[in-house]
């Protein structure tokens, strides 16, 4: 009997443990570039840049809020995005990737406004901790069903 396995994956979690070489301190592309893969959301020698550009976008609006105030709608994004890759961005492409970001639990919409997700006690907006709450909830729910998948097996010896 073939398992479906594909049907029973809810999500993944992957995180990298990467150097922060010097080289990648010296710019803004190279942080952001650094930090998806650290989070797992490229591929090492990933060409695309599509979900950099928006990432990219979305860190703008979440430092520059802290004075502003302001979530950015996807018009706002969008205008973002060209104005870092100058080119007219693709809506479609752009939209794929905030979806994407939506379903990993990073990014979340508020009256079509796109922010970074916050842990539910998150008294500041420090991106680090909201990443960390992301992601450990992810780990700790998979933890928690591998314990019980071992437990049962055990009884099976």
């Amino acid at each position: 009997m073939e398992m479906p396995e594909s049907s029973l994956i809810r999500g993944e979690c992957l995180v990298r443990e990467l150097q922060l070489s010097e080289d990648v301190k010296l710019t803004r592309k190279g942080l952001v570039r650094w930090l998806a893969l650290s989070l797992g959301l490229i591929s090492p020698k990933e060409s695309r840049t599509g979900l950099l550009e928006v990432l990219e976008s979305l860190l703008f609006f979440h430092f520059k809020k802290r004075n502003s105030g302001k979530e950015p709608n996807i018009h706002e994004i969008l205008a973002k995005i060209k104005e870092i890759k100058k080119a007219e961005p693709n809506p479609k492409a752009v939209r794929y990737h905030l979806l994407q970001l939506k379903k990993l639990g990073i990014v979340e919409t508020k009256k079509r406004k796109y922010r970074f997700v916050l842990a539910p006690m998150q008294e500041n907006e420090e991106l680090s901790e909201a990443l960390a709450h992301v992601y450990r909830q992810r780990v700790d729910s998979s933890f928690a069903k591998m314990k019980k998948a071992l437990s049962m097996l055990e009884k099976t010896y």
